[in-house]
């Protein structure tokens, strides 16, 4: 069961399959939009570019560029790429819904007295519209977008010092080990490894059993022991 120190004073959260489901909506649309793309490309049904596209990412991982994998595979040229960016690019972001308990869990989370952080990757333009389409502009104290896949580090720390905090009393939430939780741990902080989204389900094979990591299935799972 998940426990929250009493040490703790402010709470970093990811965005991204930490507080709603990316891989399950916007991760598959996009690749959906992509296998109309593909399937012209390669000569292949929308089920079976799709299908490409998931085993590509079940073998090289969340992070890989499939769209340029598949273009040096079938010798594609360059635009083949920057189609596919495109089209992604335009995706709309309203199908998309935060967990369930995830409003009401930040909200208790502010009235117990912690300090709440929003830290998270992409193209800013597509994370504030993700931002407000979940209705979250007003949910932090801060909110920090970064388009360096590198940037939590840093963005990490600029928090510790805006707010005069020290590492021991920062909890991290997310859901990717290298990007978050690794990084959280390195600056000495707490932190909750969200068992959710093709990040986790990627890289926890290579979770080192001698290396301590701490479990949340769902933001509430932070309530059950914090300090009122």
């Amino acid at each position: 069961m998940f426990h929250i120190s009493d040490r703790i004073k402010a709470i970093i959260f990811d965005l991204d399959d930490t507080l709603y489901d990316c891989s399950g909506t916007l991760v598959l649309k996009s690749k959906k939009l992509a296998a109309k793309i593909i399937s012209k490309a390669i000569k292949c049904s929308e089920t079976e570019a799709l299908k490409l596209q998931l085993e590509l990412e079940d073998r090289l991982g969340p992070k890989a560029d499939i769209s340029h994998e598949i273009a040096k595979q079938y010798n594609l040229p360059e635009e083949f790429c920057e189609e596919i960016s495109n089209t992604i690019n335009t995706l709309e972001v309203e199908g998309a819904i935060l967990f369930p308990d995830t409003m009401a869990s930040i909200d208790e989370l502010k009235r117990i007295g912690y300090k709440l952080f929003l830290v998270t990757f992409g193209k800013r333009e597509m994370q504030e519209k993700k931002i407000k389409v979940l209705g979250l502009e007003r949910a932090f104290d801060e909110i920090i977008i970064t388009d360096n896949p590198r940037g939590k580090e840093k963005c990490f720390k600029e928090i510790l010092i805006r707010y005069d905090l020290k590492p021991e009393q920062v909890l991290c939430v997310g859901d990717k080990i290298k990007d978050e939780i690794e990084v959280g741990k390195r600056l000495g902080m707490s932190t909750a490894l969200m068992q959710h989204g093709r990040h986790y389900n990627f890289y926890k094979s290579e979770i080192n059993d001698s290396t301590p990591y701490t479990y949340i299935t769902k933001i509430s799972d932070l309530l059950k022991n914090a300090e009122n």
